[in-house]
Order: C-alpha cells, then sequence, then structure tokens
C-alpha cells in the first residue's frame, strides 16, 4: 500500500513541475508517465485523466498548506510565535508552483467544481484554525479583545497572502519577515 501511495504522490509531484513548465494543455499525459517512471497504462491504473491529475495536484496544494497551519496551531508556543510561523508557512507553501491559489481557481477553463469545492472547505478549515490561535493571543492578552477575531484572521490571510506573492514574484526587496509581523502584529495587538 506504501508503495502505490508514493508512486501516485511521484505522478503528482511529476505533473506539478509539468504543469509549471509547460502549462496544463501543452502538458500530455505521456510526458508525465516519463517524468514519474511510471508507464502509461500505470498512470491511468491511479488517474483517469489529466483534468484529475491537476485537480489532485491543486487539493494537495492546499492541503499541505491547511495542515502546516494546524501543525503549528498545536504547537505549545506564543500566539506571536505561531503567527511568525504562519506567515513563513504561508510564504514558502501559498504558491502552487508559480501560480497562486487565486489565479488557479479564477482559471474556470482548467479548474473543475470538485476543485473549488476541496478548495473552499480547506480555506474555511484554515479560517478555524487561524481563529483558534487568535483566541490564544487574546488570552496571553497580547491580541485587542475588541477587533473581532474573524477580522484579525481575514487580516492575517490578506497580508500573508499578498506578502508570499511578493516574495514569490519579487518587484521590490522584501526580505525580512519580521517587518511584515511587526506591522501585523502592531495592529491588532494590545496597546
Amino acid at each position: 500500500m506504501a508503495e502505490n501511495n508514493q508512486k501516485r504522490k511521484d505522478i503528482l509531484i511529476s505533473a506539478r513541475a509539468l504543469f509549471k513548465e509547460k502549462g496544463f494543455h501543452n502538458t500530455k499525459m505521456e510526458e508525465i508517465a516519463l517524468k514519474a517512471g511510471v508507464g502509461k497504462g500505470t498512470l491511468y491504473e491511479y488517474f483517469t485523466s489529466k483534468q484529475e491529475i491537476f485537480d489532485e495536484t491543486c487539493i494537495d496544494r492546499v492541503t499541505v498548506i491547511r495542515d502546516a497551519i494546524e501543525g503549528i496551531s498545536n504547537k505549545s508556543i506564543s500566539f506571536k510565535e505561531k503567527l511568525s510561523e504562519m506567515i513563513s508557512i504561508k510564504a514558502k507553501c501559498i504558491e502552487f508552483e508559480g501560480a497562486s491559489v487565486e489565479s488557479i481557481m479564477s482559471n474556470k477553463n482548467i479548474v473543475s467544481e470538485k476543485v473549488v469545492i476541496a478548495m473552499m472547505s480547506h480555506v474555511s478549515d484554515m479560517y478555524k484554525i487561524i481563529i483558534k490561535i487568535i483566541k490564544q493571543g487574546k488570552e496571553e492578552g497580547v491580541v485587542n479583545n475588541a477587533i473581532p477575531s474573524e477580522l484579525i484572521a481575514c487580516l492575517i490571510v490578506g497580508t500573508t497572502s499578498e506578502y508570499a506573492r511578493k516574495k514569490h514574484f519579487p518587484s521590490s526587496a522584501l526580505k525580512e519577515d519580521d517587518v511584515i509581523i511587526n506591522l501585523l502584529f502592531n495592529g491588532f495587538g494590545v496597546q
């Protein structure tokens, strides 16, 4: 079973790299099989179509982000340390091999309803996890109780997503994660 899971994972990794390099429409199933080191028949044992492979690569990317944020939430560290780790994780994970989650979801001609539903579910889960982290900050007395947690979560997600995009496609020299952490924290922290 573990070998089957690894083969499936190898196919998804290979496909993701090819989608990045050549685009969805210019990537052929034969190329995915070759890059993954499997026969074309084996590829079809795991996936019925290129669309299914693309869908799974998209869902996998958002699952990785959600799981990373959940892992941070479960750590026994302070709110500010969790915020710092979330920003770092988002900067590393928010991009789908060169394309943001938002741009993938807006590309209606290749994104299936299955992907949209899964991504929206994962995003909803992420907000719940982030709200839990914010609650911890309020309990620690470092986050302003007067500001609704949902608004702080929106601020964190929006800011970190845009920050990750700027780091991934640098138009200016963004080098210090501490700057963004301080900007965020000082905006909703207790004065």
